[in-house]
């Protein structure tokens, strides 16, 4: 299995690092379920604007099976007439990959950028590459719809990986498809027959937590979240304004490696540790002598 690994990872890397020498514009495929996209900053469109701190990074999506394109045609055949007002371009782009392939690709993507993976047959130094986006079906209890990583550069080379995760729960209705506050309003003053209607608005953001996707370190249960209110609400789905009350919540573990006490932690476990054997090596010497 591991040998079939390294060759992977070569042969994404070389793939990649041809698609980025080349700048190009058309999609190309990894394997046979993978298709490939570079992206530059000048793409517009808003899903693609991940990551362009350098001004390209790569997407990759599933590629649609040509029997998943003959159903579509044989659907859009028998049902002219319904899906003459539905716009046709969402229908005929790649789709997203499982979640489980997804890491699969991102951690072939590490490996690559790793300058500690000798063993591979990349030529050295190693080039660093765009940052990868992937897009996901969501199948896992997370809702993952993006998974990430973007190596950090300096002038040495490759210190390491930055590895992001989107998650979304939904999807959101449309503005025009639901009531709107005001109706909202009306139909609790009907029945409830009060004279007057509170509004406030609620909003929580998970700043920093843990991820199963993180190999390189500990999990850890350390969070930073933050909860927003405000009232009144002007509109349904808000954006909170400037104005809201906000409270930070910060979980912290002992022990995180991604604290800046962590030294400091460890020191202190190291004493205690030594304190336990000094002392258990004196009752063991009184215990001789007496």
């Amino acid at each position: 299995m591991l040998p079939n690994v390294n060759e992977s990872a070569s042969a994404l890397y070389d793939l990649l690092i041809k698609a980025m020498e080349e700048v190009k514009k058309d999609p190309f495929f990894y394997e046979t379920d993978v298709q490939v996209k570079l992206i530059n900053e000048n793409r517009a469109n808003p899903l693609e604007g991940f990551g362009s701190r350098y001004g390209m990074r790569f997407i990759m999506e599933k590629v649609r099976s040509k029997e998943k394109e003959t159903e579509n045609m044989e659907e859009s055949q028998s049902e002219e007439s319904v899906i003459s007002d539905i716009p046709m371009n969402g229908n005929s782009g790649p789709l997203a990959l499982p979640v489980k392939r997804a890491r699969q690709l991102i951690g072939l993507y590490t490996m690559t950028q790793n300058p500690n993976m000798t063993h591979l047959k990349i030529k050295r130094p190693i080039k660093p590459l765009p940052p990868l986006w992937v897009k996901c079906d969501s199948s896992d209890p997370e809702s993952t719809c993006w998974l990430g990583a973007e190596p950090i550069r300096t002038k040495k080379g490759i210190t390491g990986i930055v590895l992001q995760v989107v998650t979304c729960k939904g999807p959101t209705p449309e503005k025009n498809s639901s009531v709107n506050l005001e109706e909202l309003k009306s139909s609790h003053l009907k029945r409830h027959k009060s004279s007057t209607v509170t509004t406030r608005g609620f909003a929580q953001y998970e700043l920093f937590k843990s991820t199963p996707l993180d190999d390189s370190i500990p999990f850890s249960y350390t969070t930073i979240g933050l909860d927003i209110s405000w009232s009144p609400v002007d509109v349904l789905l808000q954006t909170p304004p400037l104005t809201s009350a906000s409270v930070l919540n910060i979980k912290v573990e002992p022990g995180d490696p991604r604290s800046p006490l962590y030294h400091l932690h460890r020191e202190l476990k190291f004493l205690i540790l030594q304190s336990l054997f000094i002392l258990c090596s004196w009752f063991f010497n009184s215990a001789c002598l007496g």
